[in-house]
């Protein structure tokens, strides 16, 4: 029997069903994944992936190959006193969050029927051909989805009803309603230029200052009307994306929403806000996030170099706003947090949420419904393809935003050192936030070479505007002390609170007040000993620092058969070596001819002292 209270298992039973279902965001009907119902599946083990990572995640079905009628709110007059409403009753029945009702059919035969907008009356809804619909025990706004008593969803989808055949000549009329109002149209667009004429549609709609949004529903509308035949829809939001990551046109924008005349008035005087109606307006400062350092609508710069641990120290940070409790030192008012990560995988991702939460002594209980992560390895989007979904997250329910890597959400075809396009991302971020009521933390990584003489602004790599956009400006420099880093921040809305030293204690980071802040790691240092949690300049060598040497380095950890960076980098680590010294390293083998780079399973690289062309026919090709 079906749990109506279960997620996880309730995606199952209707995978089993042969229903495919995909995530939606927890409390919304908005896909968590990439492709949204296109990535549906009744594959079990990609089921039991999704809601294991977010168990807590709405369930979505397409609905391709059925019909189900929305019929929206308790009150609504449609067929009220009808006969033909108990025959809507021969299928499923689902009582939305709103009070209305999902009737669920499989569509007529020969009929390829796509979603409807108030055609057959107002508040009554149609979800086919290129839509979804979310299903018990899914939750909107707080209220859930039920199948109703003896009509739940118990069978496959080709056991379901056909509509009654009054439905289906109604349908079938708004369908050729469409169809003739597309070819009658006195401005139809040709196969050829539908593309082509509905992107200069939307640049039109984009420089008069349209969000992405709004052009989406109007060249949808063009696209059904006018083209012949239309676009597939997907195609269309690929549009819409596109044109709007254009900057609207500001004269255009300011001609056609008349701001001319709101800064003067009709007698052509000017008109200033008072500075008491303001205050009087605004008597509060936004709420806070991290105390002493972020508030809601804020965004802060977290920057590091490579490899420093900066990902670990927010991923603490991360579980301190879900659960409320401080953050190196900082109180923290608690709240829901969404992790978008782009860098790690989310099998690494997990690990290190799990290693964390240990070290926190946190219970499930305590963060499960608090922390949200979204991993975009492999799927990458830049920001101005994020907007989007930015929009569709539902206001205050987060209370911090995390981008992690800040510098790979950066679209392909812009550079990080142009002042220009970094305030346009800012400015983004900025819009999101406040409509959210949302703080956004952005990891960044530092410039090349040593840190130390720089001033706090100018550690982060890219243009200026970084650091001069952001609200909280917080930088980690290494201390002279290894496993130590100097915490430095320049703060907007709070005072700028005094440097300070943590310490690594893996996977935390604990404040140490013993440390002098002052004591920063100087070039000279490097040559004393190991650096921690910092990457050396480009022109140090790994000689310098310790007794290895290409040869030793080869002979200990590189053998005949191939063995992978990463297997190569765990055995250096045992030895004491890090990361980057070890791919260094590896680089002087391979160029020097000591190593050979070999082409492993799923064209994984690997590394071994023969050439590949050496291996004999019976030997293994997987890497130890």
């Amino acid at each position: 029997m079906l749990d109506l209270t279960d997620l996880p298992t309730a995606a199952r039973y209707y995978a089993e069903l042969g229903y495919p279902v995909f995530p939606c965001v927890p409390g919304t009907k908005m896909p968590l994944t990439k492709n949204g119902f296109k990535d549906a599946t009744t594959d079990l083990a990609q089921i039991e992936a999704w809601w294991g990572q977010y168990p807590n995640a709405n369930i979505g079905i397409p609905a391709d190959g059925l019909l189900v009628l929305d019929i929206d709110g308790p009150d609504n007059p449609w067929l009220k006193g009808d006969e033909r409403l108990a025959e809507l009753s021969r299928g499923p029945v689902s009582q939305t969050p709103g009070g209305g009702f999902h009737h669920v059919f499989r569509q007529s035969q020969g009929r390829t029927w796509r979603n409807t907008t108030g055609k057959l009356a107002p508040r009554v809804d149609t979800r086919a051909q290129g839509g979804y619909f979310l299903v018990a025990p899914s939750v909107v706004e707080g209220k859930a989805y039920r199948w109703q008593p003896t009509f739940e969803l118990a069978d496959p989808p080709g056991r379901l009803p056909e509509p009654p055949p009054w439905l289906t000549e109604l349908l079938d009329a708004v369908h050729a309603a469409k169809e003739t109002s597309a070819t009658s149209d006195g401005n139809p667009i040709p196969l050829r230029q539908r593309n082509s004429t509905l992107a200069r549609l939307a640049g039109t709609m984009r420089r008069a200052g349209m969000t992405q949004a709004e052009i989406h529903a109007a060249i949808s509308q063009a696209n059904l009307d006018r083209c012949q035949p239309p676009l597939e829809p997907p195609e269309v939001e690929r549009i819409a994306k596109s044109i709007a990551r254009y900057t609207p046109d500001g004269i255009t924008v300011a001609l056609i929403e008349d701001h001319f005349g709101q800064v003067f008035g009709e007698n052509g005087e000017t008109i200033f806000a008072s500075a008491h109606s303001v205050c009087r307006e605004h008597p509060n400062m936004c709420k806070p996030v991290i105390h002493g350092l972020l508030r809601e609508g804020e965004t802060m710069n977290v920057i590091a170099a490579p490899k420093a641990g900066k990902s670990w120290l927010v991923q603490n940070l991360a579980l301190s706003v879900a659960t409320g409790q401080a953050w190196l030192g900082f109180p923290i008012e608690p709240g829901r947090v969404l992790h978008i990560d782009n860098e790690l995988h989310v099998e690494t991702l997990a690990s290190r949420i799990r290693r964390v939460t240990e070290a926190m002594q946190l219970s499930p209980a305590q963060w499960k419904d608090g922390y949200f992560v979204r991993p975009l390895r492999g799927q990458l989007e830049d920001l101005f393809r994020m907007e989007s979904y930015f929009n569709a997250l539902p206001n205050g329910f987060f209370k911090l935003i995390i981008l992690d890597a800040f510098y790979r959400f950066m679209p392909r075809e812009m550079d990080e050192n142009d002042n220009g396009t970094m305030a346009n991302l800012y400015n983004l971020i900025d819009r999101c936030a406040r409509r959210l009521r949302v703080a956004f933390i952005l990891i960044h990584h530092t410039t090349k070479g040593v840190q130390s003489g720089k001033s706090v602004t100018d550690v982060g790599a890219g243009a200026g505007a970084q650091s001069r956009a952001a609200d909280c400006h917080f930088i980690l420099r290494p201390h002279k002390q290894d496993g130590c880093l100097v915490v430095e921040a320049v703060t907007r809305s709070w005072p700028s609170p005094m440097p300070f030293v943590i310490r690594q204690a893996f996977p935390l980071w604990l404040p140490d007040p013993a440390l002098d802040p002052e004591d920063l790691k100087k070039p000279e240092d490097y040559a004393r000993g190991r650096s921690f949690g910092k990457e050396p300049p480009e022109d140090f060598e790994p000689e310098q620092e310790l007794e290895w040497t290409v040869e030793k380095f080869v002979t200990a950890f590189i053998g005949e058969e191939p063995r992978t960076r990463a297997a190569i980098q765990v055995s250096a680590n045992d030895k004491g070596l890090t990361d980057y010294q070890a791919e260094k390293f590896i680089e002087k083998a391979e160029a020097s001819g000591l190593v050979h780079r070999w082409t492993l399973v799923r064209n994984r690289a690997g590394y071994a002292t023969l050439p590949q062309a050496s291996l004999l026919p019976d030997q293994p090709e997987n890497p130890k």
